[in-house]
């Protein structure tokens, strides 16, 4: 993915800008005198993203890209941002407005949207059918139509990896889905133990990528050492272990604008210690992540809303509507599931991979639902009804003897990689099982006294 900036260098033997001056597209004073700044390639002029025939014009250049077999763009420093006292462009500056004239005083905050629309209707025209992918610093109400959005320029301190929690948050109740930091920090110097928290809280973020400056040190995976590199790279695969219920949530958002990662008191209006914590949230309704943010700490303290909770990792059962001290050793991102949750998990590893694995965890008396979805992720085929979509509900009777899971295919219009399930539930009590109907004999989960499984 390259990064385009909307900085044009000022070389009249360069073809963009040349065509640019010729054709007007760039922004001017009310007298017609063209605006400059100065950026990474020093002097530049700048599109006027404001006007239909600029951003249609520069769709246009990216073929320069397409051609080359490039799908995505990434668009930075299109605050604005400019090298001068300021750090954006003149406010003087008047902007064509698609026919409603305007200063960059009243439309600066649009300027960085429209040159993400710009991008990816360029793209998109491209493409041949795939779906472009834009990447954006910059953006205003409605951004996520074009483009996910990172935090910006962050830094490798551990104040802004707990910062990073609430500005996603935000930016979901703002309608951005698709939305993340820069994990390990962009300025500055990581650690390796900054690196593996970061990472474990980025992994579980709808946008998840680790970034940072060539002026800092070194900070891929195995920068920090062995320890380091082996916890980095599970909870890289970790992600890809938990696609499918991200995915699922995706869809929901595409659908409904509800975000992918939710602060509390959006699931639990009615309670009012969810209103203070921005260090822990919910990715749908279900999962509860509350990473640690603080260096050298190997417990956590958690609010659990109403309910009962399930330790991912130890099927421990916890009661809700108060708080609890949680261990978090440096190779444990502190999760919990809702009872009744639905859970699917995309396979572990070549071996099993036409395998989907459903992990349940039943209540008495509790009844839910999960919708399975996939589509292939490349192209618009999904506005076509070209989608697998299929729904599963889990219902316990009061006693927490009888579990019936039903299924229904919604949309069979996409074949998955998987090609059959394995059901593991998380229950330690004697469990009569039916799947659609029919009594299923259960398997024990080797080493596990709390967890069974089927097959379909």
């Amino acid at each position: 993915m390259p990064i385009v900036d909307p900085g044009v260098k000022s070389d009249p033997e360069y073809r963009v800008f040349q065509e640019g001056v010729k054709e007007g597209m760039f922004c001017q004073y009310i007298d017609g005198t063209p605006f400059y700044g100065q950026v990474w390639p020093e002097k530049s002029a700048f599109p006027d993203f404001t006007d239909d025939s600029v951003r249609r014009w520069w769709g246009q250049q990216h073929s320069f890209y397409t051609d080359k077999g490039i799908e995505g763009v990434w668009n930075d420093m299109n605050e604005p941002s400019v090298f001068n006292e300021s750090k954006t462009m003149d406010l003087e500056v008047v902007h064509k407005g698609d026919g409603c004239p305007a200063t960059h005083r009243e439309l600066h905050n649009l300027y960085g949207f429209m040159m993400s629309k710009a991008t990816y209707e360029g793209l998109q025209g491209k493409l041949d059918g795939k779906r472009p992918f834009v990447l954006t610093r910059a953006g205003y109400a409605g951004i996520q139509r074009y483009a996910a959005v990172w935090t910006g320029d962050n830094r490798s301190f551990w104040e802004h990896l707990e910062m990073s929690i609430p500005m996603c948050l935000n930016l979901g109740l703002s309608g951005v889905p698709l939305c993340g930091a820069d994990v390990g920090g962009f300025a500055h110097d990581s650690n390796g133990q900054l690196l593996v928290r970061w990472t474990q809280l980025g992994s579980m973020m709808p946008y998840f990528r680790n970034h940072s400056e060539m002026k800092s040190i070194r900070q891929e995976p195995w920068a920090f050492g062995p320890e380091a590199e082996a916890l980095v790279a599970e909870y890289i695969r970790f992600r890809y272990r938990w696609l499918p219920y991200l995915y699922a949530l995706f869809a929901e958002a595409a659908r409904t604008g509800l975000p992918v990662m939710r602060p509390l008191f959006m699931e639990y209006p009615d309670d009012p210690r969810t209103y203070s914590l921005s260090d822990q949230f919910l990715l749908g309704s279900d999962v509860l992540v509350a990473p640690v943010v603080r260096p050298d700490t190997d417990l956590r303290l958690i609010y659990f809303p109403e309910g009962n909770w399930v330790n991912y990792w130890t099927d421990e059962w916890v009661k809700g509507g108060k708080h609890h001290v949680v261990d978090a050793p440096l190779d444990i991102l502190p999760m919990f599931l809702k009872e009744g949750a639905i859970l699917p998990h995309a396979p572990a590893g070549a071996e099993n991979g036409d395998e989907l694995s459903v992990h349940l965890y039943p209540a008495s008396g509790h009844s839910s639902v999960q919708v399975l979805y996939e589509d292939d992720g490349s192209t618009f085929g999904f506005e076509r009804g070209e989608v697998y979509e299929e729904e599963i509900r889990m219902a316990m009777d009061p006693e927490g003897k009888q579990l019936d899971i039903d299924s229904t295919i919604v949309s069979k219009g996409y074949a998955p990689v998987w090609n059959k399930k394995r059901f593991i539930i998380h229950y330690g009590g004697e469990l009569h099982v039916k799947w659609n109907g029919k009594p299923v004999e259960l398997s024990a989960v080797p080493g596990s006294q709390i967890r069974s499984w089927f097959e379909v």
